[in-house]
């Protein structure tokens, strides 16, 4: 009887625990902008798989494009890239671990309008 209660709720515990991971995602409202301080917002908060970076700006003025790595990022180069966006609202879910690379194609080299994040 004992087993077939710890069975119970170790079945339980599994079914649960995709849930739990669900909930605990991140959404983090990002003011892209030039002006504003990205590596103080990269590295003040930790990133997860799931997390999610709303980007809210100016379309008249800003865009947001995803770098191929971190040369291109350093180099503020907007070709090649993950994605081009103009709507002034972005929502990028962090699918995997590693490095993601944000640039503004209008005021990275000017401004240095860029941000990376590491998503544990």
């Amino acid at each position: 009887m004992a087993v077939a209660q710890y069975s119970a709720l170790a079945l339980i515990a599994f079914l649960v625990s995709p849930i739990m991971v669900m909930v605990m995602a991140n959404s983090y409202e990002v003011d892209w902008a030039t002006g504003v301080d990205f590596t103080d917002f990269a590295t003040q908060n930790t990133f997860f798989a799931g997390d999610v970076l709303n980007f809210h700006y100016d379309s008249v003025h800003n865009n947001v494009v995803i770098a191929t790595d971190g040369d291109e990022f350093d180099q503020c180069e907007m070709e090649p890239n993950l994605g081009y966006y103009q709507s002034g609202n972005e929502a990028f879910t962090l699918g995997e671990a590693g490095y993601y690379y944000f640039m503004c194609g209008y005021h990275c080299k000017s401004d240095g309008m860029k941000m990376s994040v590491f998503v544990n």
